[in-house]
């Protein structure tokens, strides 16, 4: 599929989109930040609520080379959900933040719970 013709099919772009960046590891305001476009646009996107073709194709070429895909690997992309995400990226976190013990052992616990929901799901 051409990149032009990616605005007649909003609806499953935008279903792609949440599939790419759920399976990438980003949360959506880390992606808007990294794609360089503010979050109620990427919203918008996702929603498949974006009229004007000019503003849809702009954005996506940024969301797309963020991704690393082409309109073709967009539209055939298919999320495999045995696929375990290694990374999550958010600017939440300070810089130089430390887990403390607590909290070590919290995240061992629930690694060890999604550890055990991939094995029954």
């Amino acid at each position: 599929m051409k990149f032009d013709e990616l605005f007649e099919h909003r609806n499953l772009v935008a279903s792609k989109l949440k599939d790419c960046i759920r399976d990438a590891g980003y949360t959506k305001v880390a992606f808007a930040s990294k794609a360089d476009i503010s979050r109620p646009t990427l919203d918008k996107i996702l929603n498949g609520g974006i009229d004007s073709k000019t503003t849809f194709d702009r954005h996506l070429q940024k969301i797309l080379a963020v991704l690393n895909l082409t309109a073709d690997d967009l539209v055939f992309y298919s999320t495999d959900y045995q696929q375990s995400v290694t990374a999550v990226y958010s600017k939440n976190a300070p810089e130089n933040h430390n887990m403390s013990d607590k909290a070590k052992k919290q995240v061992e616990l629930l690694f060890d719970v999604i550890d055990l929901c991939t094995i029954y799901y």
